[in-house]
């Protein structure tokens, strides 16, 4: 019998749906709080788009890129992005001489794409261009194999800030970062200069939009010497519990359980103890990993996939999640209670359905000027009943969710 998770009181195993399901392996939340990035007028207005068709188009498939077209009808939903990029005055910020970047030629084709999906023109856009492009920039999605689709978020999301990283290459004032280091200094103070170091050479719609910060706290067992660090993040990859709360091993679990796993206090010993820096050798040691920061955006990964040797497998056990209102309040290394920013619904996930050497991925996006949820599968778009929503979600991938 596995140990109770901790921080949730013990409750029964969600129901499993009736009909077949998807296995959700990544989900996206959005927080009700505002992005912090550039000026309002930068975002074009819901108004001024004027068809009743914008962002409910299918993407051609160009050859195994279901996972590519799920990536993309996603982030089309995450509106505060897709708005930024609808008008021209993105390109204010983007950061030709940042060699970490594409010069721009990435999320000049992004915003191509974008632009398309929403213009209620067409009823399928071929993102060709755009795949043409990604394939130069990355060998890996050159070619016609399939991928994973959080793979492929994590590097489109990467490149999209350092295109519009407008901190790189800018000479900015020295930061103490051994101040970081002091353990007398309270956190909170060592957190905003964590995030102030990180933005001082990293400032970009999408570090404003979907990064946040993890404290990760060591503590010698010896002689009670700790060691904080703030490290910012993009998304939250959380593991699937082996067993669910009624003891069931590959049984049905909430999401809630999954995030009791993430932060779940471990104990390192041997090999992967601690050097403490007073015992001066290693010492049994007490980690525990808590968020610091919640972005605007919450990307949660489902670790479904994992290798057994060489062979690579998947995990299908059911996830049960909220589809609004998930308070992740608890999760906060000082939670003071129940707020805005801390409430999360969710708005859009990537899906994949069969095995690994033979799946598709879908999306499941929720389109809040119609007030209603669709399923995108490559060309195909039709309406989701919300009472099939979480039948529809459990596919392997990604999931995103709106504070």
């Amino acid at each position: 019998m596995p140990a109770k998770p901790t921080g949730i009181a013990r409750k029964s195993p969600p129901p499993l749906p009736v009909k077949p399901r998807l296995s959700v392996t990544s989900v996206e939340f959005q927080s009700s709080a505002s992005p912090a990035y550039s000026n309002p007028a930068d975002f074009i207005s819901l108004s001024a788009l004027g068809s009743s068709n914008i962002g409910v188009v299918g993407l051609k498939n160009l050859g195994n890129t279901c996972f590519m077209n799920s990536t993309l009808q996603c982030l089309s939903g995450t509106v505060p992005l897709a708005r930024y990029f609808l008008g021209g005055n993105y390109r204010k910020g983007i950061n030709r001489a940042n060699p970490m970047g594409t010069k721009g030629v990435l999320v000049e084709e992004f915003a191509q794409v974008i632009k398309a999906m929403w213009s209620g023109q067409e009823s399928i856009v071929t993102p060709a261009e755009f795949k043409k492009r990604v394939g130069e920039f990355n060998e890996q999605f050159k070619g016609t194999e399939q991928h994973d689709s959080q793979e492929f978020l994590t590097f489109l999301l990467d490149t999209i800030h350092e295109d519009m990283n407008i901190a790189r290459g800018v000479r900015s004032k020295q930061i103490d970062t051994k101040s970081q280091e002091d353990e007398t200094i309270p956190d909170e103070i060592r957190l905003q200069m964590a995030w102030n170091n990180y933005r001082s050479t990293n400032w970009s719609i999408i570090v404003d939009l979907f990064q946040g910060q993890l404290k990760s706290k060591l503590e010698c067992l010896t002689c009670g010497t700790t060691s904080t660090t703030f490290n910012t993040f993009m998304y939250l990859s959380v593991p699937i519990p082996s067993h669910n709360s009624a003891g069931q091993k590959g049984g049905p679990v909430y999401l809630d359980e999954c995030l009791d796993k993430f932060v779940e206090i471990e104990t390192l010993d041997g090999e992967d103890a601690w050097n403490c820096p007073r015992c001066k050798c290693k010492r049994r040691t007490r980690k525990t990993m808590t968020i610091a920061k919640l972005p605007t955006i919450l990307l949660v990964h489902l670790k479904r996939f994992y290798y057994q040797g060489p062979f690579k497998s998947k995990i299908d056990t059911y996830v049960d999640f909220p589809l609004a209102s998930m308070d992740l309040g608890k999760y906060l290394a000082a939670s003071g209670g129940r707020s805005d920013s801390n409430v999360y619904d969710l708005y859009a996930v990537s899906n994949h359905a069969g095995t690994l050497g033979n799946g598709h991925y879908t999306a499941t996006v929720h389109n809040s000027s119609k007030k209603a949820w669709y399923n995108f599968s490559d060309t195909r778009v039709g309406v989701c009943d919300v009472n099939e929503l979480k039948v529809c979600f459990f596919s392997p991938l990604a999931c995103n969710f709106v504070s």
